[in-house]
């Protein structure tokens, strides 16, 4: 098939969550059909990697996103009655793009990840079109206003109102939706959610020789730094857990491993025990050195690929329970579920302690990626939606959104 691929960031490199996802969607789908792939670049420093996609796909268009420039528009189309998600992806550059090709070549299959480019598959002439949401944005922004004060709190109460409506007239729009988890599907009307599948993530397995557990006092977090759940996480961990730590283990120390940390990251780095190592070039070398690996989040959707890498990794893993929301039982089995600072110190504090308990739950961990989380397996599930003749659901013209 010609599948015609529109993401709202560069698959590549694939260094955070969803540049995850769509890289190896778009790998795994290059075994078995042909990609032509459309994305926008909000790191000038990605552009140089557009080349790299033609390993994969037929033909790449990469147009760069200034950041300032996008948000601006979002807030306009926010003040107008729409979405900031959809002001912000707005570009006549795109959609012309998109035409010229569907001019030139008869794709079978429109694939779109993520909402914030939904908009640009309504006038497409393609047969098969599906929408790839991996989280819903709208809870993103009901998670992110929960801890904002006002005016900013506000606003992010209203993209997230007005964008979950949008999310169900795009789940109707399009012939298949695909989201990451049940949690998420569990959002929806029950309409929408008979029109979604699940496809999850997968996740790339170290080899033996580098899951070792050392007893080394060493507690860590990976994540893009720039990315306010991330940010959110460390800050609390540091603030709120770490002395905790350092006072029954003195030696300890915190790594926060991660592209691009803010200003409110890198002034971690003067606590006592804490490093802020930034961007590396493989996580898995990081996590060598690693006893513990923590993922204290309060905020964000969907899987945390971060803790799946330390599990492959075998480490064990203390996280809140809203990290552990995106994951199966079976997954969650062998992890460490902490939510306030003194529940999180002592968890940590206790495996710091012992490090056999250590090595048996990443062990099990391991095992469990293992057998759970391929790439192939997920997105052999996304292109069993690519079938044509499948009869589109209408979705009830007078449903309800709920809100958190």
């Amino acid at each position: 098939m010609n599948v015609l691929y529109l993401a709202h960031r560069i698959p590549y490199p694939p260094n955070k969550g969803d540049k995850l996802r769509s890289f190896h969607q778009i790998k795994e789908l290059s075994a078995h059909h042909r990609i032509w792939c459309a994305a926008f670049a909000d790191d000038p420093g990605d552009l140089v990697y557009a080349g790299v996609l033609h390993r994969w796909c037929q033909d790449v268009c990469v147009l760069p996103l200034n950041r300032t420039r996008a948000a601006l528009r979002g807030l306009v189309n926010l003040l107008r009655g729409g979405t900031t998600t959809e002001g912000f992806y707005r570009d006549p550059g795109m959609s012309a793009q998109l035409r010229r090709w569907c001019a030139e070549i008869r794709f079978d299959v429109l694939v779109v990840f993520s909402s914030g480019v939904a908009n640009y598959a309504k006038d497409l002439p393609v047969p098969v079109k599906v929408l790839d949401f991996c989280d819903l944005d709208s809870r993103k922004w009901w998670s992110y206003a929960q801890r904002k004060r006002f005016p900013q709190g506000l606003l992010y109460r209203l993209e997230a109102r007005r964008l979950a409506r949008r999310e169900l007239e795009w789940i109707e729009a399009f012939d298949h939706a695909a989201l990451i988890t049940e949690t998420e599907k569990a959002d929806l009307t029950p309409d929408a959610a008979r029109k979604t599948t699940v496809v999850g993530n997968g996740v790339l397995m170290p080899g033996e020789s580098d899951t070792a557990v050392p007893a080394s006092r060493i507690v860590g977090f990976v994540g893009a730094m720039d990315y306010a759940p991330n940010v959110d996480a460390v800050t609390w961990f540091v603030e709120q857990v770490w002395p905790r730590v350092q006072t029954a283990h003195p030696a300890a120390r915190f790594q926060i491993v991660g592209r691009n940390p803010t200003a409110r990251v890198r002034r971690l780095a003067k606590v006592q025990g804490v490093d802020v190592v930034g961007e590396v070039t493989h996580v898995i070398e990081a996590m060598k050195s690693w006893q513990v690996s923590v993922a204290p989040m309060h905020m964000g959707r969907g899987i945390q690929n971060k803790v799946l890498e330390a599990m492959a990794a075998a480490r064990p893993v203390v996280l809140t329970p809203l990290a552990a929301a995106g994951l199966s039982s079976s997954d969650v089995e062998h992890l460490v579920l902490a939510e306030t600072p003194e529940e999180f110190a002592t968890e940590v504090n206790r495996l710091l302690a012992d490090v056999n308990t250590c090595q048996h739950l990443g062990a099990a961990s391991r095992h469990v990626v293992a057998r759970e989380h391929s790439w192939a397996r997920e997105v052999a599930k996304l292109e069993g939606l690519f079938a044509p003749g499948e009869p589109r659901l209408r979705l009830a013209a007078n449903y309800e959104i709920a809100t958190p």
